[in-house]
């Protein structure tokens, strides 16, 4: 009954955005890539919340959790660390969800993209290992669509069922991602 539910939620969620032709068009709970995440949320509760991933510190992410999210448990925000609007960069919206039933799910909500984005380059879904992993046991698989400027929408599912992942404490999760051309490409080269 909860894969029912996503699967509907997420779907109803994308109906307003029939072929989206510009990446603005898709929200991630009504925020979009290129808004300051200032409209969203306090100066505060975003300084409060950031992560230490990247030790250049160009951009700075912030996990956030909100009981007004309607669809996502979490939200997580990239923005570069020196811009005092935190105009988004990066936009994730993130559910716990078994490895297994999360790669069916997104090969359903796959179909709802493509007709959404028809003017994208699509992907096709892709494992590899997670980069924070050493050990190459946790794996991320995902879809992308690229738009004309290199801006892309990723359909993802993280499978944390190993010793890293047991160690952090992480969970499986389905992850739908808002992102642009400049981040990607930064961490294209990060990894």
């Amino acid at each position: 009954m909860k894969k029912l539910l996503l699967i509907l939620i997420l779907t109803f969620s994308f109906q307003t955005l029939v072929k989206a032709n510009d990446i603005r068009d898709f929200q991630i709970e009504g925020m979009s890539l290129y808004d300051s995440a200032l409209n969203y949320f306090s100066k505060s509760k975003i300084k409060d919340s950031e992560e230490d991933y990247y030790k250049d510190k160009k951009y700075t992410t912030t996990t956030i959790t909100s009981s007004k999210f309607e669809v996502y448990q979490q939200v997580q925000i990239t923005y570069k660390s020196n811009d005092n609007n935190f105009v988004l960069i990066d936009i994730n919206g993130i559910i716990d969800k078994n490895y297994q039933d999360c790669l069916n799910e997104i090969e359903i909500i796959s179909k709802d993209f493509d007709k959404m984005f028809p003017n994208t380059k699509k992907s096709d879904l892709y494992t590899f290992s997670h980069w924070q992993d050493k050990s190459g046991d946790s794996k991320v698989s995902d879809m992308l669509w690229t738009f004309s400027n290199g801006d892309l929408i990723v359909l993802a599912c993280y499978n944390w069922n190993s010793a890293f992942g047991k160690k952090n404490r992480y969970v499986d999760e389905l992850r739908i991602s808002i992102g642009s051309k400049e981040f990607d490409d930064y961490l294209t080269g990060f990894n």
